[in-house]
């Protein structure tokens, strides 16, 4: 443990260090210095986490078949019909007719005709000679003054101022002439009417009545009775059986491991001389797994 805690500080310490001599240069803000140029820096280092791979075999089981063939016995049936008559007892119906006597009323209808006797209006027309005063007109001649002066042209006439004009007058003369005149007249006519009349007439009827009869007749029956009997016969059968398997199944996991990698710092540009080797550069140290 004090080995430990030792090596443990130690590390500390060694950490601290690098982180201080990787700082940035406070005047020209870069790593290295430009201004200072270092000839051999110490190395910085920074915690990784990786993460490792690992096999891990674990035990798995799983479900397989296999084909079994067995014999089983199985029962079968065995179907037979045996015959057997028996004696059964039907019923059978048989028919008879009588004559019997029966009383039937039935309608019977009668048409008689009758007069009856209808009043009727009948129209009767008569004709009469009726003397009217009509005013017939007739026509005479008189003479009568005029004027003096031409209707037409407005001038005196040479003749004298009399003139004869037709004048119509009506004379009152008698006139006979025919009037039509129509009257309702009534008068008792006589139509003949049909009238039915219906009685009821009793008579009698001989009819075949039936009449059924039962009676039991026997009779022989063959039946089929059946009868079964089983037996059994082998049969092969082939079943698939399940049965687990174990099994060892590799599994890849990952486990997250921690280890310290050295900074590699940039090179400063460096202009390179015609004869001048090239810098060497510096490369990460291995690390080994904790």
């Amino acid at each position: 443990m004090r080995g430990r805690s030792a090596r443990f500080l130690m590390a500390s310490a060694a950490v601290l260090s690098f982180a201080q001599a990787a700082s940035a240069c406070h005047t020209c803000h870069k790593t290295p210095c430009v201004l200072a140029p270092v000839a051999c820096p110490a190395p910085a280092y920074q915690c990784v986490t990786e993460m490792v791979p690992y096999t891990v075999y674990r035990q798995r089981t799983r479900t397989e078949f296999r084909p079994v063939t067995e014999t089983i016995m199985v029962r079968v049936a065995d179907t037979q019909y045996i015959d057997r008559q028996r004696t059964i007892c039907k019923p059978v119906w048989d028919t008879t007719y009588e004559q019997r006597v029966i009383n039937v009323c039935r309608p019977v209808t009668e048409t008689s005709v009758v007069n009856q006797e209808v009043a009727v209006c009948r129209p009767v027309t008569t004709t009469r000679q009726v003397t009217e005063i009509c005013m017939q007109p007739f026509t005479t001649f008189a003479t009568v003054p005029v004027a003096q002066k031409c209707g037409h042209c407005g001038k005196a006439k040479p003749a004298c101022g009399c003139q004869v004009v037709a004048q119509t007058c009506y004379t009152p003369v008698p006139v006979v002439r025919d009037v039509v005149e129509t009257q309702m007249v009534r008068e008792i006519q006589s139509h003949p009417i049909k009238i039915f009349t219906t009685h009821i007439e009793r008579e009698t009827k001989v009819v075949n009545v039936p009449i059924r009869h039962c009676r039991m007749v026997s009779e022989v029956v063959t039946e089929r009775i059946p009868y079964t009997t089983f037996h059994c016969e082998p049969k092969t059968v082939t079943r698939q059986v399940p049965y687990p398997v174990c099994e060892t199944v590799a599994e890849t996991c990952y486990r997250p491991v921690q280890r310290m990698v050295a900074v590699v710092p940039a090179a400063p540009p460096v202009t390179p001389a015609p004869q001048a080797a090239p810098a060497p550069t510096e490369q990460a140290a291995p690390s080994k797994q904790g």
